[in-house]
């Protein structure tokens, strides 16, 4: 496993934002990227550089804080992916540098393109996402 230090960590103001999200998108993420949200929300990683295929130095920018009011927080973005009845079709967590988001796809890791409204598979879970970081 890849040694990750975080930075900009922004505690969670009541602890249980995860899961209320969960319980009202219906949705339930990961249990190590949960964990990974409750102890670094909002936070940036280091190393952050990740590569897929033939796409070289992507870059993690950092998790998405589930604090509502926060900058850069799941709130902002979360609608995108809201179907008419109220489900998700994926759930945004982190971010890259352009504003692309990572997210979680039928339990895969995906970065969903803004600008083009297209995904691009990452990982096939979020402990994998994590050990493909690198300097």
């Amino acid at each position: 496993m890849v040694n990750i230090e975080w930075d900009g960590v922004k505690p969670l103001k009541v602890g249980t934002e995860v899961d209320v999200l969960e319980v009202k998108y219906l949705f339930m993420l990961p249990a190590d990227l949960k964990e990974c949200i409750k102890k670094n929300n909002g936070g940036m990683p280091f190393p952050y550089s990740f590569d897929v295929g033939k796409n070289k130095g992507m870059v993690f920018g950092g998790l998405i804080s589930f604090n509502e009011g926060d900058t850069d927080s799941v709130y902002d973005v979360i609608g995108r992916f809201e179907t008419p009845d109220k489900k998700l079709t994926m759930f945004p967590f982190g971010v890259d540098p352009a504003g692309n988001l990572l997210c979680v796809k039928d339990d895969e890791i995906v970065l969903y393109y803004s600008e083009t409204e297209t995904t691009f598979f990452v990982s096939k879970s979020f402990s994998d996402f994590l050990n493909m970081l690198y300097e």
